[in-house]
């Protein structure tokens, strides 16, 4: 395996592990407990938690089936390192659907209505508990947010994700602003 490869690797597994040891803790499961469901060792679950180790698919499946979560939220990590952005479609010619995003199990969310009045208006969020994520569609208008650091620009139609555990703002570029916030955080066990 070459470097950038090996990287890939090691990182999906510290994706699993850290996955793996939050979704089992949300669960109030004890490595012993989750052992004995999902029949994968003590030892075998701690190496994936600390992310060493190569486990199977069917591994992680039966660790997936025994904390009753579809596969695929073990395997991505649910908060971004950046913030991702979907640039807005150009209108279909018929109706569709678009899957923009897809929220992982064990946690809470909430949905929220953002409108910004005049240009320049803006508001400042602290940083929400750790493992709060957002997800802001644009509607209407052209706005500035995300992490202070790291802010973007979504103009209508745009989506964004990102990691909401750190200060971060909302501010109008264009008169009105009209969108929809999805909020998503751990709950607490």
């Amino acid at each position: 395996m070459d470097g950038q490869a090996a990287e890939a690797a090691n990182a999906i597994g510290t994706t699993i592990g850290t996955q793996v040891r939050r979704l089992r803790e949300f669960r109030g499961l004890s490595v012993a407990e989750l052992a004995r469901l999902s029949g994968v060792s003590r030892a075998t679950l701690s190496g994936i938690e600390a992310g060493r180790g190569n486990p199977t698919v069917e591994t992680i499946s039966a660790i997936a089936v025994a904390l009753r979560l579809p596969l695929g939220d073990l395997l991505a990590d649910p908060a971004p390192r950046t913030p991702v952005l979907l640039r807005g479609t150009p209108r279909p010619e018929d109706s569709k659907q678009e899957l923009l995003d897809r929220m992982g199990a064990g946690g809470l969310g909430e949905i929220w209505r953002l409108r910004l009045t005049g240009a320049g208006r803006r508001i400042d969020s602290p940083p929400h508990s750790q493992g709060t994520i957002e997800r802001i569609l644009v509607l209407r208008g052209a706005v500035r947010l995300g992490p202070v650091e790291r802010p973007v620009v979504l103009h209508s139609g745009d989506f964004v994700t990102f990691a909401a555990d750190v200060a971060h703002f909302y501010e109008s570029v264009e008169d009105e602003v009209d969108a929809v916030v999805v909020m998503t955080y751990p709950a607490a066990p």
